[in-house]
């Protein structure tokens, strides 16, 4: 548990507010004077509005409140927070840990109202382990260093669960969350048991989106790509052909959504552009390529590479017309998400990218937080950079800028409430940034398991300089850029190919 202080306080007329700084998980505890018997109400939230704790913020914004009795003396009052109640009681939620003390919510501000004494308040913030010096990233633009600190405390502070969780409003493990959680935290610090755990539960308790049952197979193999733990992705092999959604094809080869399993191509529903719906459906049997390719990297088993040869070549049969893939095999429509989803699995082909990158410019942020992450991967792997910068430094409503603006120090579960009124304000998978910058603009990836080796191909664009740590369980990688060149350091046991020369430990001008 860390104690937080207070930033700053306002005080008038008997009210009191206290701004944290940022928004965290934990309780609060304050220290107030009185002769005995009068009533003072304690609050706390994330919102303000006027100058006060937004009281009626909606959705799953925090706002609580409780009266207390005054003791005569000085005392020490603890906020007492209700139990979370989770929207979907099927699932097994979440739980703070023990030396939480009890329940904890997520909260910036506190107010202290009908009180005018002296006080002392505290915020005692609940978070995972976590190695705030482990990375780092400076670059030669303001917003996207602000960018990635907001995202790189994102995933900081959603931590204090033990997995990680679709934030405040459900507290539950979710695949696509879990894809990209993992990912930002695998770039901010080099602790790999918060994600083992969201493994291990996902293969237990599987959602309901066809595409994230798909995405498990992507999971693992980050997994031991970033941790080196060959003993849990052997554990979890024989779990993952089930999430492979083979038996949801038909004699084409694609998949159908069934028994429960239902396409979700994005959430909220309004974040689609306008996707038109089939039996049959592009996005999901995108991510289905994508999944058997993962499977055979897992694996080495050539009979996923072979089925996936046939679900690309039925896909670009069915749904591939006049040089753009259409969300159906009955659609013209061609969306955002079936041009990013194309692109990102691989089932276009080198000669149809300019005209498909060129939707992708059009269209800009036409999607939600969550496909943020897979439009800004294939961006980068179809050389948009200054596009994906563009997009990740933007100010409109589809922003990070928004979200910073609107006074979030968390990312949002939607670019903004106007989109998703009942979100909540601490979703990881809208950090999407504090892996792309590390992984894509700097261009750090593993090759092999653990790190041990790790490719670097930095598409900075028209940065002037950066500066990148990223975190291994051999040490750190940094890579420094200006107008001189690179400079990387290699840590100890691992090595680094970097176009076609391979560097060991150490420091190198490339």
């Amino acid at each position: 548990m860390t104690i937080i202080y207070p930033d700053k306080v306002t005080a008038s007329c008997g009210n009191i507010l206290i701004d944290f700084g940022k928004d965290a998980y934990g309780r609060l505890e304050v220290d107030l004077t009185g002769q005995g018997g009068e009533t003072v109400e304690l609050a706390i939230g994330e919102v303000l509005k006027d100058g006060r704790l937004n009281r009626d913020p909606g959705g799953y914004r925090c706002f609580k409140k409780q009266d207390i009795t005054l003791k005569p003396g000085t005392h020490t009052y603890a906020f007492d927070i209700p139990l979370h109640r989770a929207p979907e009681p099927s699932l097994p939620k979440c739980y703070p840990p023990e030396s939480a003390g009890g329940e904890i919510a997520p909260f910036r501000y506190a107010e202290i109202n009908g009180y005018e004494g002296t006080f002392d308040a505290r915020q005692l913030a609940v978070f995972a382990p976590f190695n705030d010096d482990a990375a780092m990233f400076e670059c030669s633009d303001e917003w996207l260093n602000r960018v990635w600190a907001f995202c790189k405390y994102s995933i900081k502070v959603t931590t204090p669960f033990g997995k990680y969780v679709d934030g405040e409003r459900e507290r539950l493990p979710y695949e696509g969350d879990a894809y990209i959680n993992q990912l930002g935290h695998f770039c901010c610090d080099a602790d790999y048991t918060i994600a083992r755990n969201t493994i291990d539960h996902l293969l237990v308790y599987p959602t309901w989106p066809t595409e994230w049952h798909l995405l498990m197979p992507l999971i693992v193999r980050d997994y031991l790509l970033y941790s080196g733990d060959a003993d849990s992705a052997r554990r979890w092999y024989p779990v993952l052909k089930e999430r492979t959604l083979r038996h949801h094809a038909g004699d084409d080869f694609l998949i159908r959504p069934q028994n429960g399993i239902r396409d979700i191509v994005d959430w909220p529903m309004g974040e689609r552009d306008d996707y038109e719906f089939g039996d049959v459906n592009l996005v999901p049997n995108c991510y289905h390529y994508r999944s058997l390719l993962a499977m055979a990297e897992l694996g080495e088993d050539g009979s996923y590479r072979q089925r996936a040869a046939q679900i690309k070549e039925s896909i670009r049969r069915t749904m591939l017309k006049g040089g753009y893939f259409v969300d159906n095999p009955g659609s013209d429509h061609v969306s955002l998400h079936g041009t990013v989803f194309a692109l990102w699995s691989g089932v276009a082909e080198e000669t149809e990218a300019p005209a498909l990158t060129e939707v992708l410019r059009k269209k800009g942020m036409s999607c939600s937080v969550y496909v943020a992450q897979f439009l800004l991967e294939t961006c980068y792997a179809w050389n948009l950079n200054d596009h994906a910068r563009d997009l990740m430094t933007g100010n409109g409503l589809r922003s990070w800028r928004n979200m910073l603006d609107k006074g979030a120090t968390i990312t949002m579960e939607a670019w903004d409430d106007s989109l998703k009124p009942n979100q909540d304000w601490n979703h990881a998978w809208g950090a999407a940034p504090a892996n792309i910058i590390t992984r894509e603009l700097c261009g750090i990836k593993p090759v092999a398991p653990g790190l041990d080796v790790f490719r670097v191909d930095p598409r900075p664009g028209e940065l002037v300089s950066f500066k990148v740590r990223q975190p291994t369980r051999h040490g750190a990688i940094e890579l420094e850029y200006d107008n001189s060149g690179y400079r990387l350091t290699v840590p100890e046991g691992s090595r680094a190919l970097y176009g076609d020369k391979a560097y060991g430990p150490g420091s190198h001008k490339l």
